[in-house]
């Protein structure tokens, strides 16, 4: 018999900072960018590069996978030789500039399109998500995000001095055979408030990628630091497990039918959700074991709370 237990309050918060997202984090929308082989959506590659010349050119190194760690896809990213070059698989959330010399080439945030940069002004703690790899030699794949104002590249490019933060992940040089969980935080240099994110993943070590490297990356994900949140206390609200079932009762307020109760896993993913119109809510906890997020989502904030059923 599965049982649950409650193990932290994370708090409550009069939404004083959002709690913005990665889009299409889990690379489940895909689209016609005008080449040969569809982009996920909100992010672009080597072949839409802002350089006309070298795209055609380009070989693809990403595809659709239907290998997913959850839902239906992840995208697969791959090293290929063009010319005894070594192409790195790449996509981003900004824009490619691409030559024929690799060591010049570089993802930046286009401010000024849309389609090329994504506005962002919250401060996660961490970024996460999960991915499968297979390189050659040893080669390595990356994932690195930074939160910048004005103009951002990386390499940086004389833009270092716009980051307010930078998380960068690079796996170890052996082969990941199954879905495994990332996460590496953000390390800040600045109190601004951010204007922009851009993030970049390969297949390889940059321009030292090895032709033949093959990376797979699904559920992207930033984590947001619960620790500024103002906590609440078991008179405010309270979690407790009785009869197989995980009960929430609010003090702070009665629902209306607005809000929302959600179940999430660690990895973000929702697993139960249901608008409350009580102070009461019956969840029954037939669910793998592990840790869970419980929160009640109202426009006077969010209550969370961490519980572990086993």
């Amino acid at each position: 018999m599965k049982t649950l237990i409650l193990i932290t309050f994370l708090g409550f918060t009069i939404a004083s900072f959002p709690q913005e997202l990665i889009e299409n984090p889990g690379f489940e929308y895909w689209e016609d960018a005008g080449t040969v082989a569809d982009e996920p959506v909100d992010w672009s590659s080597i072949k839409t590069s802002d350089n006309n010349i070298t795209n055609p050119a380009a070989p693809v190194v990403w595809e659709l996978s239907t290998d997913a760690h959850n839902g239906n896809y992840s995208v697969l990213l791959k090293n290929m030789a063009v010319f005894s070059i070594v192409a790195t698989g790449t996509i981003t959330n900004g824009r490619v500039h691409a030559e024929f010399n690799p060591d010049s080439g570089y993802v930046y945030t286009d401010i000024n399109d849309e389609r090329w940069h994504t506005q962002f002004t919250a401060r996660p703690d961490s970024l996460a998500g999960w991915y499968k790899y297979s390189p050659i030699e040893n080669d390595r794949c990356r994932i690195r995000a930074i939160l910048h104002v004005n103009e951002g590249s990386l390499p940086p490019r004389n833009t270092q001095g716009n980051w307010i933060a930078d998380a960068e992940y690079n796996s170890p040089s052996e082969i990941v055979d199954t879905w495994t969980r990332f996460s590496v935080p953000f390390e800040y240099v600045s109190e601004e408030t951010p204007g922009f994110i851009l993030i970049v993943v390969n297949s390889g070590f940059g321009t030292e990628a090895v032709e033949g490297s093959i990376a797979q990356f699904d559920d992207l994900e930033l984590i947001y630091n619960p620790g500024a949140i103002d906590k609440i206390t078991e008179e405010t609200a309270s979690f407790y497990f009785y009869n197989d079932a995980f009960y929430f009762k609010s003090h702070y307020q009665k629902f209306d039918g607005s809000s929302l109760f959600q179940l999430t896993n660690l990895n973000g993913k929702i697993i139960f959700q249901q608008k409350l119109s009580d102070e009461i809510i019956k969840i029954d906890t037939n669910y793998p074991e592990g840790i869970y997020i419980g929160s009640v989502i109202s426009e006077k904030g969010i209550i969370s709370r961490k519980v572990m059923i086993q």
